[in-house]
Formats: C-alpha cells, structure tokens, sequence
C-alpha cells in the first residue's frame, strides 16, 4: 500500500482544473496541471507544466512524475491516452471507457423534449459508484445558462430512473471518475443524449450544494479512495453562468451584489473579458426556489450589464 500521499496529473488548466485545487488540497493530493500557457486559468493559481496535449512524447515525459493522469476536457486524442497506457500510465477514465462514450449509439440528434437533465456519476476501480440529484439544464443559443437541482420538473419515479441510468451506463463503460450523462425528457421517457468524461458545468452546484462536490469525487474515484456522501446540502441549488457582454469591470458589481445577497457563491475563472465568454458562475443555496432563481437572474443580469441596479 502507498505510504505516501499521491500526485494526480491532469491534462488541461482551466476552470475545472482551478475548481479542483480547493478539494486536492484539503485531500492532501498534490495536483499537477498540463497547461497550454501561463495565462489558462488554473495555470493563475498553482504550478504547471505548460506543453501540447497533442505531443505524446511530452505528455508521456509530464505523466512520468504523476500517480495517475486525468484529463479535463474531451481535446485529449484518444491515440495520445493510448500511448500512456502502453507506457505503463494509470490513466482515469481509460481509453476503453473513451471509446464507449463515442461507440455508443445516443440521440446526438436534436429531438423536440421537453427538457434536459445532466446527471453527474462517480464510479471508482472497485466499482463503487453513486449519482448526485439530477440536474434541470437551460440553454440558450447552446450555451448552459442556469441549472437547477433537483431537477424541479423530475417526479420522484423518473429522478430514480435517470440516476439508474448513469449508474448502469457507468458500469458499461467501467468508468473511473465522474461522468455527466446528459439526458432528454418527454413526456415521461428518457433518452440518453451524451456521456461526457470529466466534472462538467452541470455539476458546479456540488461545490456548496452537496456534502461531497463533483471535484472532490473525481480524485476519489480516480485514487481508488472510498467514495464521498452526495447527498445535498439544502432543499434546492441554482446556478447561473456569467458570460462577457457588456461590462469589463467585474470587480465593482461583484462588490455590489456580494453586498445586497452575502448567501450568493461567487466563482470567477480568472478569464479576459469578451462577449460570449463564459467568465465564471454564481450559486445560491436554500428552500425557496422562486426567490433563488429570481436572485440568480439578477446576478447574471448585473454582473453581464444587462441591468445596472
């Protein structure tokens, strides 16, 4: 057995990445970030090493210091995770569970639901596994603008299918690490539409919402750790992603609203300001779902430029 605590190496330095770093520390788990420069988020807060995720020779020479690999984003060439694993690499997910996410036969196609959820799974090596409350996602022009969990439209009896199917489609893909699958709803049938194999925007509300977040799961799972409880936090949790408009000052209306609600989480990705930039999220916590997303809205509303009070 290891005696000592393990270096998890993550190809990618951005949000995600920047989130993760609060849950590898109070692990005691040193992460190494692979970046593409000094200027990508987590690259702002912690040391990394900067390289192309495309060169493997490089990537084989970054996973020589590390425990374990995982990846951030879906970049990573499956022929490049290929290659570390024939180098003698723990990599997690592995290429056979990359290979299952794109295999498998889902309803990429748009098809008319009636709305979409995201549930968030976690399966370890020994394959203990647990689901977080599913997810209700808004969208617009394809942008992820609000969630809510749990998922308010979701009865009872459809919230325990969704999750079934994670799990089951986890096993499939002998995940290990968090998966997001994200689903259709009609009517009362669910069609699994895509497996996405890394913590996901869908998921930010477990960082204040449930005991366990999606970050701090993924390096459990990944470790082989025993699995954290996913239970949440509060009745309901909403968050709103802030994106570039018409304001390049960030810091004065996020004084602002921190001033007019305390109870609003604030997570910002260290980003350049642009339109349609995805700059960070805010998550508000409690019993009251219609005072929550009012509050919520008016977040995004303000720190965008769309209202100025």
């Amino acid at each position: 057995m290891k005696s000592e605590f393990p270096v998890v190496g993550i190809i990618g330095a951005g949000q995600n990445v920047r989130m993760m770093i609060a849950s590898a520390t109070a692990l005691g788990i040193k992460l190494l970030p692979f970046a593409s420069g000094t200027s990508d988020s987590a690259a702002q807060v912690t040391p990394c090493v900067i390289g192309d995720y495309t060169d493997i020779e490089a990537i084989k020479k970054f996973a020589e210091q590390c425990d374990v690999v995982t990846f951030e984003h879906d970049l990573v060439p499956l022929s490049t995770i290929k290659a570390m694993e024939v180098a003698g690499v723990k990599v997690r997910p592995g290429s056979q569970t990359l290979e299952y996410s794109r295999e498998k036969l889902l309803h990429k196609e748009s098809i008319d639901c009636d709305y979409i959820i995201n549930v968030q799974v976690a399966r370890s090596p020994h394959a203990q596994a647990t689901t977080w409350a599913p997810t209700q996602v808004f969208k617009s022009d394809g942008k992820c603008m609000m969630t809510i969990s749990p998922a308010p439209l979701l009865s009872a009896a459809m919230s325990e299918q969704a999750q079934k199917i994670a799990l089951d489609a986890a096993a499939e893909a002998k995940l290990v690490g968090v998966m997001t699958v994200e689903m259709l709803v009609k009517g009362d049938e669910i069609f699994t539409k895509d497996l996405i194999l890394h913590p996901h925007n869908s998921g930010y509300w477990t960082i204040e919402g449930s005991r366990t977040s999606q970050f701090e799961q993924h390096l459990r799972a990944i470790l082989d750790l025993p699995l954290g409880d996913p239970t949440m936090t509060n009745e309901y949790a909403v968050v709103g992603n802030i994106f570039g408009k018409n304001k390049t000052d960030m810091y004065r209306p996020y004084l602002h609203l921190m001033a007019r609600n305390p109870s609003l989480k604030f997570h910002m990705y260290a980003k350049v300001v642009s339109p349609g930039e995805n700059i960070g999220h805010i998550n508000a916590l409690g019993s009251d779902l219609i005072e929550l997303r009012t509050e919520i809205e008016h977040a995004v509303d303000y720190m965008s430029g769309e209202i100025d009070e």
